[in-house]
C-alpha cells in the first residue's frame, strides 16, 4: 500500500495521508468532506489501493472512520509542526493500533512481517492498519502539513522543502 495521489498535487505521499486530506474546504477549518457519502469515501479509498468492504459502512461506522480522521490529523499535525501530540489523540489511536492488531492477521514469511485486516476487512481497520505503516516509515520524519489548508503531505524534496500541498491552491 504505497501508492498515493490526492486533490492535492504533487501528492500526499501516502494512502492515510490522503485519507486524512478528505476534506474540501480550502482553510483550515476541516468542515467540508470531500465525499458526499460513505460509499463514495469507499471508493476514493478504493482508488487508493483499499479492499473493499464487504458490506456497505453503516452510519455508526462512518462517524467511527471520521473520528478517526480527526483525531490522527491533530495527532499527525502536532507532530508536522514540531509539538507532542495532544494526549486524548494519543491514547485514541494507540487503543485503534491495539484493537485492529487484537483482530488482525499476522503472518511471517520469507519477506518479513506482514500485517492484514481481519477476514471482515472492515473499512476502518485498513485505515488503521494504513495509520500504522505510515508512523513506521522512514519518511514519516518528513510530515508537513499546508500553510495554507489543513492538508498533511511527506515533504520529499530537497532544501527548505514544500510549504504547500498544491500549486494549484
Amino acid at each position: 500500500m504505497t501508492k498515493a495521489i490526492s486533490r492535492s498535487e504533487p501528492g500526499a505521499g501516502h494512502p492515510f495521508l490522503t485519507f486524512l486530506n478528505s476534506v474540501a474546504d480550502d482553510g483550515k477549518t476541516r468542515r467540508i468532506n470531500s465525499f458526499q457519502n460513505a460509499t463514495v469515501l469507499v471508493r476514493q479509498l478504493e482508488e487508493e489501493g483499499f479492499a473493499a468492504p464487504s458490506e456497505p459502512v453503516t452510519p455508526i461506522q462512518l462517524r467511527k472512520i471520521l473520528t478517526l480522521r480527526e483525531t490522527a490529523y491533530a495527532a499527525f499535525s502536532a507532530i508536522a509542526a514540531g509539538r507532542a501530540p495532544g494526549r486524548e489523540d494519543a491514547l485514541y489511536l494507540s487503543e485503534a493500533l491495539k484493537a485492529v492488531y487484537q483482530d488482525a492477521e499476522i503472518g511471517i514469511g520469507e519477506s518479513g512481517l506482514s500485517v492484514a485486516a481481519s477476514p471482515l476487512g472492515r473499512v476502518y481497520e485498513q485505515l488503521v492498519l494504513s495509520m500504522d505503516d505510515l508512523l513506521r516509515s522512514d519518511q514519516f520524519g518528513r510530515l508537513r502539513e499546508c500553510r495554507r489548508c489543513t492538508h498533511l503531505f511527506i515533504d520529499k524534496g530537497r532544501g527548505v522543502g514544500r510549504r504547500w500541498c498544491s500549486m494549484s491552491r
